[in-house]
C-alpha cells in the first residue's frame, strides 16, 4: 500500500536538497555553538554555581553570627578566650593532666 505517488523525475533534485538542509538544522540545532548540547552543558554549570553561591551565603550568614556574638556576647568571648588561651579568672586554678602514651 503506498501511500504518496511517486516524486517526478524534476523534483527529487529539489526534494534531496530540501532533506539535506533539513538534517543540516537539525544537527546544528543539537550540536551547534548554541545548540542543545551546549544548553544543557551551560544548565549543569548554572547548577553547580548556584550550589556553591547558597554555600557561600550560608557560610556568609554564620560568620555574620560570630561577628555579632564577639561585638555584644561577653560570656561567648570569655568561654573562647578560656577554651582557645587557656585563660582562667582570678582565683580559679586550672589543672593541666598530660595525656597517656595511650591516648595519642
Amino acid at each position: 500500500m503506498v501511500l504518496l505517488p511517486p516524486v517526478p523525475a524534476k523534483y527529487k533534485g529539489w526534494l534531496a536538497l530540501c532533506a539535506a538542509t533539513l538534517v543540516l538544522f537539525i544537527l546544528s540545532t543539537l550540536l551547534g555553538d548554541r545548540g542543545l548540547v551546549q544548553l544543557m552543558h551551560l544548565e549543569s554549570g548554572q547548577r553547580q554555581l548556584e550550589e556553591v553561591a547558597f554555600d557561600l551565603q550560608q557560610r556568609n550568614h554564620m560568620l555574620q553570627q560570630r561577628i555579632d556574638r564577639l561585638e555584644s556576647d561577653g560570656r561567648y568571648i570569655e568561654r573562647l578566650a578560656r577554651e582557645r588561651l587557656g585563660l582562667a579568672k582570678k582565683d580559679e586554678l586550672i589543672y593541666r593532666i598530660p595525656a597517656s602514651d595511650a591516648d595519642k
